[in-house]
């Protein structure tokens, strides 16, 4: 296929892209993809700024693969290479990778084939240009396009700077400064025009795609008192128990958050796996795995600190929890962004505690004493103040959002839900939905049944028994007062008669069904006597 994509090319270098785009497979291009094929096969810098899931990825692979020469993409995240390297050398193009997770043998094969120039793309991290063996392969080839993904790593200013990501421009002058293709999701504007000026960029295409994820729903919850920590998890539990949520990512702050709420969630009945630095590269990889496959072992839901996700490609992933207040705009908004990436409806949950902004409150100050910390100290407390208004505000989320990164603008409404202000959501759910709508002041919440004296008995057995059931957890995580008075006044006689209350779902009939049944049974049994 790759000697195909070289010899048929067009005229034009916008007739040549959209061959390369139908040789590739694909049917159309997404906004912004065409423009930066055509100045990457033009030799023109660019500058790719595209929503996760914004398909920036084809950007550099298609002009990659269609060159005799050398492309080389830096990313600092090892998951996201190896899912790009698999993904095309199974469709049997010539594309190498070399990583710190790879054997020496692995690692020999891969540099062979890029200096005998059987390798079109090489996939790499910025600390790879260190070694010398890297740099003697690399240095036999003529390299065309250097590829730099994350590009916001190479700011001072972006929220993930990496200082590996300052030598790349130098990289570039010794590799005989090849176009530069710098990629990103989540630059803000002074961000993009600090990389661009990094790279001395020389008049480059600037591509800023539409933030907006039209298809993501976004919530924030804002818990605070006795009893948040708790209510925060029925909450997650109450989501999650809805298949339509599910695969899920569950973003916690701490490694020992990760573990502990994976359990919780086990002990639903869900597949749940932990996932953070601190396991054996082993197991964070057959995690990984487990959630990517679609086989009968597949995991449903991964409960992870933020080392999960970046460059994981799982396009059907129904829902992204947020368990603490992630440490800037533009993290949450990556993290979140690995929801949907299919195009159907999904929803982002930020479960916000107060705790969670004393935690970055400390954070900074711990920075406050170290000089060579200065920048980053002023970076963390505008991330802190940016972020602290994103929760904390009244106005429509998905605005907030693309007011922070310069979009002023939606390029379509949203599919379905928009976010828990637009559609005025309440927070205390009922066992088969995490939200129900707050009663407005115009109209009042439906009131409990009126139940006749020969009812209030069972009521009252259905709430001890209720109480119960919670096992230490909110008692209507389990069924509100009104759902149990509705089962004491119509006294269903089976499971079919059950799931017709309102309120009562498939989820309650399955764990609660047998016990609810019994009672009911009971009380008939006292009245017939």
């Amino acid at each position: 296929m790759d000697d195909a994509l070289q010899m048929s090319f067009g005229s034009s270098p916008g007739e040549r892209a959209d061959q390369l785009l139908a040789e590739l497979g694909y049917a159309d291009w997404r906004p912004g993809q065409r423009e930066a094929v055509i100045a990457a096969l033009e030799g023109r810098d660019s500058l790719i700024v595209m929503p996760t899931g914004g398909g920036k990825s084809l950007c550099y692979q298609l002009p990659g693969l269609a060159s005799a020469d050398l492309t080389i993409v830096v990313s600092p995240l090892i998951a996201l290479m190896r899912d790009q390297w698999l993904r095309l050398t199974q469709a049997g193009h010539p594309v190498a990778m070399v990583s710190s997770a790879m054997d020496e043998q692995e690692s020999r094969a891969a540099l062979e084939s890029v200096r005998d120039g059987r390798a079109k793309i090489v996939y790499c991290a910025p600390e790879r240009f260190a070694s010398s063996f890297f740099l003697d392969a690399i240095g036999r080839r003529r390299v065309d396009l250097l590829a730099v993904d994350e590009a916001h790593c190479v700011s001072e200013w972006g929220h993930d700077f990496r200082p590996d990501y300052l030598r790349l421009p130098q990289i570039a002058e010794r590799l005989g400064r090849p176009t530069v293709m710098a990629c990103t999701a989540t630059a803000t504007v002074p961000v993009a025009v600090e990389i661009a000026q990094r790279f001395g960029m020389r008049e480059p295409l600037r591509v800023r795609a539409g933030f907006d994820r039209p298809n993501i729903s976004f919530d924030v919850v804002a818990l605070e008192g006795k009893g948040s920590k708790a209510r925060r998890q029925a909450m997650l539990e109450a989501g999650l128990a809805d298949p339509a949520n599910r695969p899920a990512i569950v973003y916690c702050g701490t490694r020992k958050d990760t573990d502990e709420v994976a359990e919780a969630l086990r002990a639903t009945g869900l597949r749940a796996l932990a996932y953070h630095a601190g396991m054996e590269g082993e197991e964070r990889s057959r995690v990984q795995r487990r959630f990517m496959s679609a086989v009968e072992d597949a995991v449903d839901v991964v409960v992870a600190t933020n080392a999960f996700g970046m460059g994981v490609d799982k396009a059907d992933v129904r829902s992204v929890w947020h368990m603490a207040i992630p440490t800037s705009v533009e993290a949450y908004y990556q993290e979140a962004g690995r929801a949907g990436r299919d195009g159907l409806p999904a929803r982002a949950v930020l479960l916000a505690m107060k705790a969670d902004l004393g935690r970055l409150v400390r954070f900074n100050e711990q920075r406050a004493g170290d000089p060579e910390l200065a920048i980053a100290h002023e970076r963390g407390w505008r991330a802190y103040r940016a972020i602290k208004q994103f929760v904390y505000g009244t106005g429509c989320r998905r605005e907030a959002l693309l007011r922070h990164f310069g979009d002023r603008r939606s390029e379509s409404p949203p599919l379905g839900r928009c976010c828990d202000v637009c559609d005025q959501l309440d927070w205390l759910p009922d066992p088969e939905t995490i939200a129900v709508r707050r009663p407005t002041r115009a109209s009042a919440p439906t009131p409990v049944p009126d139940l006749s004296p020969a009812d209030a008995p069972l009521f009252e057995a259905l709430k001890k028994w209720r109480l119960e059931a919670a096992a230490g957890k909110p008692a209507y995580t389990v069924a509100n007062n009104r759902t149990l008075a509705s089962i004491a006044a119509r006294r269903p006689a089976g499971r079919a008669a059950l799931i017709e209350i309102n309120g009562v779902g498939p989820a309650f009939v399955g764990k609660y069904a047998e016990d609810v049944l019994a009672l009911v049974a009971e009380h008939d049994e006292r009245l017939a006597a």
